[in-house]
């Protein structure tokens, strides 16, 4: 699995102060670095350096696996009319198709914490928006080709939104504040109304 190499080859590179970001994707990875301290040769050697001291070791297949619960509606699942005619489906059967696969955690980017997950059902592929949305909520669930996530912050996003989770993804309190990371295994849970407003009031 190529994202997961890209994904453990990032946290190697981490490990040196010399860059200022690492970010990976699912076929590539982005190394950033002060042009002002260091000469891009010099980047060049460094980074080969590394990867000669890499050795790539698979994510274990054991991670716990993480039940995310998401109210699909109408009410939060901005974009549900318009697949349930364009897919020819209804909620229910999106509902059943999203939820019924194991997903991976393929990247992690384009803001904190931003999952994509795969790979979704071929039913429900669908192109992204053609105007991206300004500000969703947080915890939107949206889904994008052969892609799934959660905007754990909401915000701009131009994936087709499908439900929403009050599961919260970020706790500043923990040493690792993102709940969804690099090898991961993520299923969805439908949820009532009624349980979407229990689960809110007990994580006030």
């Amino acid at each position: 699995d190529t994202s997961l190499f890209f994904l453990s080859l990032s946290e190697f590179l981490r490990n040196a102060e010399i860059w200022i970001e690492v970010v990976s994707a699912e076929e590539s990875i982005s190394v950033k670095y002060n042009c002002l301290d260091l000469s891009s040769s010099s980047a060049k050697k460094f980074l080969h350096e590394q990867l000669e001291e890499f050795s790539y070791q698979e994510i274990p297949e054991n991670n716990p696996l993480i039940s995310i619960p998401v109210y699909y509606s109408k009410e939060f699942g901005l974009d549900i009319d318009d697949m349930t005619d364009k897919l020819s489906l209804s909620l229910q059967e999106i509902v059943d198709l999203h939820s019924s696969i194991t997903y991976k955690v393929k990247a992690v980017g384009f803001t904190p914490g931003f999952a994509y997950l795969g790979d979704l059902p071929d039913q429900l592929f669908m192109s992204r928006l053609d105007r991206p949305r300004v500000s969703l909520l947080p915890g939107s669930v949206g889904i994008s080709e052969n892609r799934t996530g959660i905007y754990p912050f909401g915000g701009p996003g131009g994936w087709r939104i499908i439900g929403r989770t009050p599961k919260k993804l970020f706790d500043p309190k923990k040493n690792n504040p993102f709940l969804i990371t690099a090898g991961k295994n993520i299923k969805f849970e439908a949820i009532t109304k009624k349980q979407y407003e229990d689960y809110e009031q007990e994580n006030l």
